[in-house]
């Protein structure tokens, strides 16, 4: 039979060392696990299993928010503001921060002032509408405030004025 050597004892003495940790050489303290307990209510009507989804829902966005260090949100700060400034008038730094109601008025806006600068050109060089581009100018000043919009928007973002409701990444 082979006698190991001095590194291999050692390598073994180590190994035991740090892995048992109920060993008295080395006592670590133990802190308990953080538990999360959501209540969860058992429906017996149709009715009351609607609300009981709207409570898990509303009790799951609580712990999302919690900035403990459990979860914090998905969204990057960077990429949010660089989306507002260079996308803004499309809506989609608002699709991204988890905000569709705003993101499809931006959108559905820009579209409309497109539509009414294209409309508005196209009938004043025509010939056939007024003598000035009316529905042109509406157009551009629809377009105008939504630019304007995406630039509150992206100085907001970039102050921590707005964020998207789980929170930007840390």
């Amino acid at each position: 039979m082979r006698i190991p050597s001095k590194r291999t004892l050692l390598a073994a003495v180590l190994f035991f060392a740090v892995v048992n940790t109920t060993s008295g050489a080395f006592p670590v303290e133990k802190q308990a696990a953080q538990t999360v307990a959501i209540a969860i209510p058992v429906a017996k009507e149709k009715t009351e299993t609607k609300t009981t989804k709207a409570q898990i829902r509303k009790e799951l966005r609580k712990f999302k928010k919690d900035k403990t260090g459990w979860y914090a949100g998905g969204k990057s700060k960077i990429v949010a503001a660089l989306l507002a400034f260079f996308l803004g008038n499309l809506g989609i730094h608002s699709f991204y921060m988890g905000n569709k109601k705003k993101g499809f008025i931006q959108l559905g806006l820009t579209i409309l002032g497109i539509v009414l600068y294209v409309v508005g050109i196209a009938d004043y060089v025509s010939g056939l509408g007024a003598s000035f581009p009316t529905l042109a100018l509406i157009g551009l000043i629809i377009l105008f405030g939504v630019g304007l919009w995406a630039l509150i928007d992206f100085v907001r973002i970039l102050t921590g004025g707005l964020e998207p409701e789980e929170g930007f990444e840390s």
